[in-house]
């Protein structure tokens, strides 16, 4: 039987406007130079996406831009495009005035594969935006689980994380318990047991959103000891169906409860805590 040839030719109208829409690269460099700084952003996007290699070159122009969305745009297509002066750009943007284009930058130097950045990730630390602080925080601990991995025998992997760790333990008193979260989560990742008392004040007192990551959390950290207060937070009413229908922390505990302990009673919190009783 023969696929029906309607979605293939649905994706292609919906594709065309798109190729159709592409300026020659030559044109789109010149609009860079308008006063207008919705036409600078509109052709950096269409070189982003059209010309990531070829336009390299008017990426690093755009990302010295005046106006802060085009630079942000332009350190976006970089990552694509990839390369020395790439990543070069990227480290300067980190010193932006702008908070998104910092926030921009850090993703690329993730998605670049830079990991020498660790001093100027710390520093972000002490940024205004917690968006950025959690993007730093975030690639410090894929910092730190690589280093681990890498680690021999020899060398003990908290000797390889410094000051990797030192940074990720600094997160957990961030005024925002976003940051918090991701600082804890980070450890959890690299089982950390740092992040043990962090995750529980946060499963206990953050909001709906920050306590069903620390629930989840905890299953990544793999600490036996999560699973009694992992139990509370299934049966905490704060953490039951949402007024929108959805379920929230209630299920990120139990997730955790599952990967800890390899078990599935769901919500079901008396078999939980009868085979806690029974197992730790």
């Amino acid at each position: 039987m023969k696929k029906p040839i309607f979605p293939l030719l649905l994706f292609i109208l919906l594709l065309l406007p798109r190729i159709c829409a592409a300026a020659p690269l030559e044109e789109l460099g010149r609009r860079l130079q308008s006063p207008n700084p919705a036409e600078r952003l509109d052709a950096v996007r269409q070189i982003a996406i059209n010309y990531t290699e070829q336009g390299l070159p008017f990426l690093l122009q755009a990302a010295e831009d005046r106006d802060e969305f085009v630079r942000e745009r332009a350190i976006q297509g970089l990552a694509d495009a990839g390369g020395i002066q790439a990543v070069t750009a990227a480290r300067k943007a980190l010193e932006d005035p702008d908070p998104f284009v910092r926030w921009r930058a850090v993703k690329a130097l993730s998605r670049l594969g830079v990991r020498d950045v660790v001093e100027q990730l710390g520093a972000l630390l002490a940024d205004e935006s917690w968006r950025v602080k959690v993007t730093a925080l975030e690639l410090l601990g894929t910092i730190a689980g690589e280093r681990m991995k890498r680690s021999s025998a020899e060398i003990s992997g908290k000797q390889v994380i410094e000051p990797v760790r030192s940074y990720l333990i600094e997160g957990l008193d961030d005024p925002d318990e976003r940051v918090r979260i991701a600082a804890a989560w980070a450890l959890a990742c690299n089982r950390d047991g740092a992040a043990y008392e962090p995750l529980i004040t946060l499963l206990k007192d953050g909001s709906l959103f920050v306590r069903n990551e620390a629930a989840l959390a905890f299953g990544d950290l793999g600490d036996p000891r999560a699973a009694i207060p992992l139990v509370e937070a299934v049966a905490d009413p704060r953490n039951a169906v949402s007024e929108q229908g959805r379920d929230w922390a209630n299920w990120g505990a139990v997730k955790a409860l599952v990967k800890l302990t390899g078990q599935d009673f769901g919500l079901k919190v008396d078999k939980w805590k009868e085979w806690i009783k029974n197992n730790l």
